[in-house]
């Protein structure tokens, strides 16, 4: 059995109940394809982050993307820790999702809260085109602000790997063996009151 055979039976959905296939399927790769994200999908999948809901409809998100080969993907990689650029460098997109902070006068308590319903539509909608994504918390924020010049209401808080799936068939031993980690889910997770 090839690795990818092994690698999506262990990522194969064992929902509980039964979900709609894009939340059930989805899962997070460590080795993407060489091939480039659509111009025309990459709109689509922002547009589904477009519509996520938020808070007063505030929509407190912004994305960059780079491609890669770009030298804007090779600042944006330079942010990733150690582990996370074990894998990212496979990816053909990074993304970096961030909220802002502030609407109007106030701050906006629910600006990440709102950031990452943006982020998993846009992820889902992603996924039924046929692309994986894996998100990242572990990167530098301060260094991301100072490469790209952010502004102080914008706050780097996730970067995104996005691509199709790679051929794991020349990815390192130690990636395969991290795909090939079962992901269970809790259980107990819901109550009624």
């Amino acid at each position: 059995m090839s690795a990818l055979k092994k690698i999506l039976k262990v990522h194969k959905p064992k929902t509980n109940y039964k979900v709609i296939k894009e939340i059930a399927q989805r899962w997070s790769p460590r080795y993407f394809s060489d091939e480039p994200v659509s111009e025309n999908h990459l709109k689509i999948i922002f547009e589904a982050g477009r519509w996520a809901p938020s808070g007063h409809n505030y929509q407190p998100w912004y994305y960059y993307y780079t491609k890669k080969g770009s030298s804007e993907y090779k600042k944006l990689f330079s942010t990733l820790n150690d582990y996370n650029q074990t894998w990212a460098k496979t990816a053909p997109l990074l993304v970096l999702a961030c909220a802002i902070k502030n609407s109007g006068e106030s701050e906006n308590p629910f600006a990440f809260y709102d950031l990452g319903a943006s982020v998993i539509c846009s992820i889902l909608q992603a996924q039924s085109l046929g692309y994986y994504a894996r998100q990242m918390g572990l990167f530098d924020k301060e260094k991301v602000r100072e490469l790209f010049k952010l502004g102080k209401n914008l706050q780097p808080f996730i970067v995104i790997a996005l691509g199709k799936i790679g051929d794991y068939q020349t990815a390192s031993k130690e990636i395969i063996e991290m795909e090939l980690d079962p992901r269970p889910r809790k259980t107990d997770l819901a109550k009624e009151l």
